[in-house]
């Protein structure tokens, strides 16, 4: 007796051979499309592979025949869901599920790593503790359980769960990738090394660990070993954007310039419209003295999220009313504060926006400019931009940076408070050694106090830190034999920054490594030696060695990478002739 297409797609289909009961039914028009059948698509569909179709057929079925406690039918469409990467309706069909089966470990496993997925640690993670009470065996639990508490900065609990799985032979490679990338979170890149090096020992084919160890050798500054890991990368891997990206920036940070750029078109290709990439790229060509091309694509900082600001033209603001947001750190803010003052000159009436701490700060640049410390609602604008736009606005050349004596007026009550608390009869040297710790703007800024040790015997010399937070602790330990004032407990506490400007009005002279303290002591018109990196932030970057930006402040540079040796030498030979000039 022959059998009907019904009878064959269900005949097929009971005998696992989802290709032919998919073509059967696939064939039949809508009419024909009963519940079982359509069962049969969204279970062939599947199996095949075609997740679209298995998500438009389940959904038919769900909705038409009211199947709504279909274990398998909820659990097909959540995890069609989530490959095609809509976590989201994924995790509705695997919520129904567990609505009715809260014990499945499979579809808690995918309902977690859906959550995983999203970067939603604090759900995914309570989907795979349910998994570890139910069995602390099931798939790559443990290894995902660890790496979202590493997300979560849960670093001792995480560390514990990869030594434990290192500790039973599970996962090895991963375990040991994890933990580098633990101890590089902590900075401690030497253990971090340790491990990306055992991870790679047991799988040499994953580009991730070779780029990942990459990373660790140039924070501390071994330049060959990374630049030679994030090749390794790239030959596993041609189409790794990262890899690239992090060769262009030691590119960049050894002062190869050109091939930095070269690096950056490549992650480029792979990434068009990647901010960071671009914003570096930025840095590159203002660092090596282009200002035409930097400018041009210094809208990409910050994620991009001024790019539509480069459209602004000094013609159109002029006369007009403007809000400015500030877009960067303190000693940016200060440093492009100077085109508000230019900004005057035309006319235009000027409202910042800065954080609340700053304000005091920013009232010293002209009263006509109305500062704010949050969102104005009530006034309208014709223009809103930030305060970086200003130098596409001004198409910024090194010929026509806009300079003045002193630009920030401090009031005289702060001058004279810290003038009671300097001998003047001394050659007072404000210094500051260290920016904010374990960032990668600060990678090789930073100096150690102990190199201002032979500076502090020089007679008649008073070291004055002006240093804050970070740093503060080598002071107790530089003082056992050298002699330095410390004002930290004194400095700004009631007053943001104010305290700072009116001690250094104080001082004969500021030596600091790049923070926003030369900023500020050369906004002020106070004298500055400025130590800087051998191929320093785009500021710096000029081989004269006056600044650009600031008639106060002298640059110092180093000679060799990360090496302060040489440059302290100089600057302890230029401070005895100065201090013979006295």
């Amino acid at each position: 007796m022959k059998l009907s297409a019904y009878d064959k797609i269900l005949e097929e289909f009971q005998k696992s051979n989802f290709q032919k009961s998919y073509d059967l039914a696939v064939n039949l028009n809508n009419t024909q499309l009963n519940d079982k059948i359509l069962k049969v698509l969204t279970i062939s569909s599947f199996n095949l592979q075609k997740y679209s179709e298995s998500i438009e057929y389940g959904i038919k079925l769900f909705e038409n025949y009211k199947i709504i406690n279909d274990l398998q039918l909820l659990n097909i469409l959540g995890t069609s869901y989530s490959i095609i990467k809509d976590y989201k309706n994924g995790n509705l069909f695997f919520q129904k599920y567990l609505s009715i089966d809260k014990k499945n470990l499979s579809v808690l496993y995918n309902y977690g790593l859906n959550y995983f997925r999203q970067k939603d640690y604090i759900n995914s993670k309570e989907q795979f503790e349910k998994i570890i009470s139910l069995k602390k065996e099931f798939k790559e639990t443990k290894l995902i359980y660890g790496i979202i508490n590493l997300e979560l900065k849960e670093y001792e609990k995480a560390e514990q769960i990869f030594k434990s799985l290192i500790k039973n032979k599970k996962n090895l490679s991963e375990s040991f990738y994890n933990l580098g990338i633990l101890y590089q979170k902590i900075n401690n890149f030497n253990l971090s090394i340790e491990f990306f090096e055992r991870a790679i020992h047991k799988d040499n084919q994953n580009y991730q660990f070779f780029n990942s160890i990459g990373i660790s050798y140039q924070r501390i500054f071994n330049y060959a070993k990374a630049e030679l890991a994030y090749k390794n990368a790239i030959n596993l891997n041609n189409k790794s954007d990262k890899a690239y990206s992090n060769l262009g920036l030691l590119k960049q940070k050894s002062g190869f310039y050109e091939e930095a750029i070269y690096y950056y078109n490549l992650a480029l290709k792979l990434k068009p419209n990647n901010a960071g990439i671009l914003f570096n790229k930025s840095l590159c060509f203002l660092e090596s003295g282009n200002f035409k091309e930097g400018i041009s694509l210094y809208k990409w900082r910050l994620g991009g999220i001024y790019k539509d600001n480069s459209s602004i033209k000094l013609e159109n603001i002029k006369k007009k009313k403007v809000l400015i947001t500030c877009d960067q750190g303190l000693g940016d803010t200060i440093l492009f504060s100077r085109f508000l003052k230019l900004l005057l000159d035309f006319k235009t009436e000027i409202t910042l926006i800065v954080s609340e701490k700053m304000t005091d700060l920013m009232k010293c640049i002209d009263s006509r400019i109305k500062i704010i410390s949050s969102i104005d609602t009530v006034n309208k604008y014709d223009y809103s931009f930030s305060l970086g736009d200003l130098i596409n606005i001004f198409s910024l050349q090194e010929g026509n940076i806009p300079k003045y004596e002193n630009y920030f007026n401090i009031k005289e009550e702060y001058i004279e408070k810290w003038s009671r608390k300097i001998n003047k009869q001394k050659f007072n040297i404000g210094i500051v050694w260290q920016g904010k710790k374990n960032t990668t703007t600060d990678e090789g800024r930073s100096i150690e106090l102990k190199f201002f040790e032979n500076i502090s015997k020089i007679k008649n010399i008073q070291l004055v830190s002006l240093q804050k937070n970070d740093g503060i602790e080598q002071i107790s330990e530089f003082q056992r034999e050298n002699s330095i004032l410390n004002f930290d407990s004194e400095l700004d506490v009631n007053v943001k920054f104010l305290d700072t400007a009116g001690l250094m009005k104080n001082l004969d002279l500021i030596i600091c490594s790049d923070t926003s303290i030369p900023h500020l002591a050369g906004s002020i018109g106070v004298k500055v030696w400025l130590l800087v990196q051998k191929y320093p932030y785009w500021y710096w970057s000029s081989d004269n060695k006056q600044s650009l930006w600031y008639d106060s402040i002298k640059i110092y540079k180093q000679n060799k990478l990360h090496s302060w040796s040489s440059v302290f030498k100089i600057i302890e030979s230029d401070l005895e002739r100065e201090i013979d000039k006295q």
